[in-house]
């Protein structure tokens, strides 16, 4: 049977079930609804997942806040986050939420992009104090 000779012909698949009177292996029974479960290929038992705890907001914040004052010379979102990680490990230990490891990377990343801008700007500062010392101390032995 060609394809072309069966456009019309929406049911070309279909076959009628066909009845086995002597009831051997495979007979089944045909309702009217061709739609209905059928118990041979019902699913197993149901899995229910328990859902997971909330991940803790003051952990994500405060890693933020970290990375925002470990790449920008505000060094203040850096302490701000080592601040809320601190906060938030500890309401992760009471609440059984998660985020414990974005709560350390907040403490980590604000620990040491702090320690970093403030040894930056001390030795900005510094550098130009001596420069400007340097140049009072010449200044002055001139005149």
């Amino acid at each position: 049977m060609s394809s072309q000779n069966n456009w019309n012909n929406p049911d070309m698949y279909y076959q009628q079930p066909q009845s086995n009177a002597g009831g051997s292996y495979g007979a089944q029974s045909y309702s009217q609804n061709a739609y209905a479960a059928n118990a041979q290929y019902a699913g197993g038992p149901a899995y229910v997942y328990q859902p997971l705890p909330p991940t803790n907001v003051l952990a994500i914040v405060g890693m933020c806040a970290s990375i925002f004052g470990f790449i920008s010379s505000i060094f203040i979102g850096g302490i701000a986050g080592i601040v809320m990680g601190h906060i938030a490990r500890k309401q992760i230990r009471e609440r059984g939420e998660r985020g414990d490891g974005m709560a350390v990377a907040a403490l980590w990343v604000g620990y040491i992009g702090t320690a970093l801008w403030v040894l930056f700007w001390v030795l900005y500062v510094g550098v130009f104090v001596l420069i400007f010392g340097v140049a009072m101390v010449g200044a002055g032995s001139a005149s």
